[in-house]
């Protein structure tokens, strides 16, 4: 932490310097003009003039660079950015820079007295070119002197995978594209929702389960040694899930992040990838992007926020977290769920031949399981400079859909189709760019909503789902089947535990009730 503050001081000091400078060079060549040629005798009236000036509003645009530079994150998160989104934002820095100068000189003075153009014009120029300069400098100089063992451990191409949560939905796909891709895979997982999912992969090799609770330290020691890269998928997913209980829902979702970020550090791991969800946005009426403010309207987004924080504030030149706001799941995979909005309507659409659509004018980003699998991998090999320390929207722009065009795609695809709107109160809408991933990684979603239709309404045809109802797949009707079964000991057998669960409970109901009002959540 020390080296990066030091770090951090010289390149203030240089931006400094660079300003000065600038502005120096800018009224020589003013006055060298104003003199007609570098042979004539500046007068002695016109240098006081210089000089005073220049001691005067030197300090405001070495001020005026360096918050300008601050504010954009020139100083630390623009740093990894690609060259060309570097060069950018160094540009935005110098120009708001002097357009504050130019404006604080004007109001400044009582006469209103404005720095000469052209003064002004070639210190602008010279410090949009020396900030640039420098820092390409800087690069090359690093390239060819810096010895291969300065660098830090996330150069280095990543072998062996640990995966949180890799029995879960997301995880039990990209945990079998890794190992098809060779990689070394560790799974942490407590198994809440049974090892279904990842029990063909028990004899591979190349395959390893740690079954435990990420939420205590022994596990997780154990899961992360020799361990070159961690993907965290852990969480309680989902907004009424998450409601069930917030105490299990923080120590789950944000406690386990910050105690996996240190274990993890202290460990060695060179990078992290977090599942984040595009539900941080919230409420938006507009397209948003990484750099819109947040609004989350729930538990859930509001963890999933907190422990971005956490995770990029743990970042240093040996540790890489990267966050992926993942839009809203759908498509098949070997642990199926069925209370997200796509595979829920596509299997409702197959077999009751009736739909509900709640809030139809809403919009929501979509992905499948599969490019979410891919978008993981690309920033697994992704060069550090493009990802480190960076948030991602993981999706595409033309999977922005309403819910109500949703219905539209399903009923397409199954004319005769009923289909009702209803409204409730959820709150959620946004529409999300996804430009970042594209320009950074060159990621598009692969997979369309009507092939993850598809493809569920087949695996049903197929008895790969016996009854879509079945509180296995859905977060929110397992974790209340969970907490009840601890909560009635003394029931005998399934008949009486479930007579028991409707007699004593009536906030079963309510929950239940909620899982399909809500069912549109991701």
């Amino acid at each position: 932490m020390r080296r990066r503050w030091v770090s951090i001081g010289v390149r203030v000091l240089a931006d400094a310097l660079i300003a000065l400078g600038s502005l120096a060079a800018g009224f020589a060549a003013r006055l060298w003009l104003a003199e007609e040629g570098p042979g004539a005798a500046a007068s002695s009236g016109k240098v006081d003039l210089f000089a005073g000036y220049y001691l005067r509003q030197a300090p405001l645009l070495a001020a005026s660079l360096i918050l300008s530079f601050s504010a954009l994150g020139v100083y630390t998160r623009t740093r990894f950015y690609a060259r060309r989104f570097k060069a950018a934002a160094l540009a935005q820095g110098v120009s708001i820079a002097y357009a504050v100068f130019l404006l604080a000189v004007y109001f400044g003075s009582g006469s209103r007295q404005l720095i000469p153009r052209g003064a002004f014009l070639v210190a602008y120029l010279l410090t949009l070119a020396l900030a640039l300069g420098s820092r390409w400098a800087k690069a090359q100089l690093e390239r060819r002197f810096r010895p291969q063992t300065a660098l830090g451990r996330g150069q280095r191409r990543a072998r062996n995978i640990l995966v949180v949560g890799g029995a879960g939905y997301i995880g039990s796909s990209l945990v079998r594209d890794l190992l098809a891709d060779g990689y070394r895979v560790r799974v942490l997982d407590s198994l809440v929702f049974g090892d279904e999912s990842i029990r063909d992969l028990y004899q591979d090799p190349d395959f390893e389960l740690i079954r435990g609770d990420f939420r205590h330290v022994g596990p997780v020691v154990e899961a992360v040694r020799r361990m070159d890269a961690v993907i965290h998928l852990g969480a309680i997913v989902g907004d009424p899930a998450c409601a069930l209980d917030e105490d299990e829902t923080l120590s789950t979702n944000l406690a386990a992040t910050r105690l996996l970020a240190e274990v993890a550090r202290a460990s060695g791991v060179s990078r992290i990838l977090f599942a984040s969800t595009c539900s941080v946005y919230g409420a938006a009426d507009h397209l948003v992007d990484e750099r819109s403010a947040l609004n989350p309207v729930s538990l859930y987004a509001a963890t999933k926020i907190d422990s971005e924080k956490v995770l990029l504030g743990a970042r240093s030149r040996d540790f890489h977290p990267v966050i992926l706001r993942l839009a809203t799941a759908f498509g098949w995979s070997p642990r199926p769920r069925f209370d997200l909005v796509v595979n829920l309507l596509a299997a409702r659409a197959a077999v009751d031949r009736h739909i509900q659509i709640f809030n139809g004018q809403q919009w929501r980003p979509f992905i499948h399981v599969r490019d979410i699998s891919s978008a993981f991998r690309r920033l697994l090999e992704a060069p550090l400079e493009a990802s480190s320390g960076e948030i991602f929207n993981v999706g595409s722009n033309h999977m922005n859909h309403t819910l109500g065009q949703l219905a539209e795609q399903i009923a397409w695809l199954d004319p005769g189709l009923a289909v009702e709107h209803v409204a409730n109160a959820d709150a959620r809408d946004y529409r999300v760019s996804f430009d970042k991933i594209h320009s950074r990684l060159g990621f598009e979603c692969q997979v369309t909503l009507a092939e993850g239709v598809r493809e569920i309404q087949q695996a049903i045809r197929d008895g790969l789902v016996a009854d879509y109802r079945d509180p296995r797949y859905s977060n929110v009707q397992q974790m209340t089947l969970r907490r009840d079964r601890a909560k009635y000991p003394e029931a005998n057998g399934e008949v009486e535990w479930t007579f028991l669960r409707f007699a004593k409970n009536s906030a079963w109901h309510r929950s239940v009730a909620a899982a399909g009002v809500l069912s549109h959540l991701p």
